[in-house]
């Protein structure tokens, strides 16, 4: 079983992973390695809206994402699937519809060579929650680059869960969205574990 938990940043994802990944006794594909240069330097540049970064970062995400899943076979759990990156490039490559064009071709095809979720975990949040989670966790380049960003992530979250659900609808993929708003980190993983339970 492929199991993949999805949502906005801050949304409560990683720390959701991990807990099930403990609880279930499966090993856990995180969405990159902690000491990625090559990905935090393009979030980096992204945030502080360097031009002509976008391409490269997406390109890197969904590649990056398809060789890592080569390493994980049986059961295991996906920290932010190949399908949320179609929606980030969606957001930061809108200006170049040509590109987006090209881009649409080959995520389209990573699609076909993945393993698909047996369940994607949607985890939505609200504005208020978000700015709050995205403040208090205290990574630096979003913390300081908030308020020049603030537009591309009210965007973002106002698309999030629907295009999500209307992607995992085209690649029929079973999923179930969960409200993390004012919810404690017990209460996410106790509605997860029902909805992993009902499959």
């Amino acid at each position: 079983m492929k199991i993949s938990i999805g949502g906005m940043i801050a949304s409560g994802k990683s720390t959701l992973v991990n807990r099930l990944g403990e609880a279930l006794d499966l090993p856990v594909m995180e969405e990159f390695e902690k000491d990625d240069e090559v990905f935090n330097t393009l979030l980096k540049w992204l945030y502080e809206q360097k031009t002509d970064v976008e391409m490269l970062l997406q390109i890197y995400f969904i590649h990056n994402h398809w060789l890592n899943q080569q390493k994980y076979e049986g059961n295991f759990i996906v920290d932010r699937d190949l399908v949320e990156h179609w929606l980030f490039a969606q957001h930061n490559l809108k200006r170049m519809p040509t590109i987006m064009n090209m881009y649409n071709g080959v995520f389209h095809a990573y699609m076909n060579q993945i393993k698909k979720p047996d369940i994607y975990i949607i985890l939505d949040v609200d504005w208020e929650n978000f700015k709050d989670r995205v403040l208090s966790r205290g990574r630096d380049q979003e913390i300081e680059n908030f308020d020049k960003n603030e537009s591309y992530f009210r965007s973002l979250l106002k698309d999030y869960v629907t295009k999500i659900a209307a992607q995992c609808a085209v690649y029929d993929i079973p999923y179930v969205i969960l409200n993390t708003s004012n919810k404690s980190e017990d209460e996410v993983f106790e509605m997860s574990m029902k909805a992993i339970r009902n499959i």
